[in-house]
């Protein structure tokens, strides 16, 4: 998701018809990845239940903008639906791990929020900057894409392999 994030900011350098087929083949292996993160059974059932649903929304997103984004706007409102849906996402997920029985991390739970929170407010202004402004709204929704995937990056890196094994 984060490189998806950064191919979107260098789309000017790297030409529309490679994004338009890069960008949701990494997007569907983001989601694919989580899907198979999602079926560890040592990681809490909260989690396992929110990687299925982010990797089916990954896939979902990666497939609709592959065979519906067949224009700059059409693109930014499909990313606008999903930034403000991945917002809302990440912070009823916290609140479900607020609410489970099990340690928290309080560093992958401030990413998520963070990531959450920017993803939410930010669809919205996503949304003003594309209808005034495309390139502008390009760059925001590189800039979203790019936290979405770093709060995911947080995640990998504070998760270690003995947390799972």
């Amino acid at each position: 998701m984060l490189a998806s994030g950064i191919f979107l900011f260098l789309s000017s350098k790297i030409g529309v018809e490679i994004i338009k087929i890069l960008v949701p083949l990494l997007l569907l292996l983001s989601g694919i990845s989580a899907l198979v993160f999602s079926k560890y059974e040592k990681i809490p059932r909260i989690a396992q239940q929110y990687h299925i649903i982010q990797g089916v929304g990954l896939v979902a997103y990666a497939i609709i903008l592959f065979f519906l984004a067949n224009s700059l706007p059409s693109f930014l409102m499909i990313t606008t639906y999903f930034v403000i849906m991945y917002g809302l996402f990440e912070i009823i997920f916290i609140f479900g791990v607020l609410n489970a029985k099990h340690t928290i991390n309080k560093g992958i739970l401030m990413s998520r929020a963070i990531a959450g929170g920017l993803n939410l407010v930010g669809g919205f202004f996503l949304l003003l900057a594309s209808l005034n402004d495309e390139i502008q709204g390009l760059s925001i929704a590189a800039l979203l894409i790019s936290i979405g995937g770093l709060s995911i990056a947080i995640f990998a890196h504070k998760l270690s392999v003995k947390d799972i094994l």
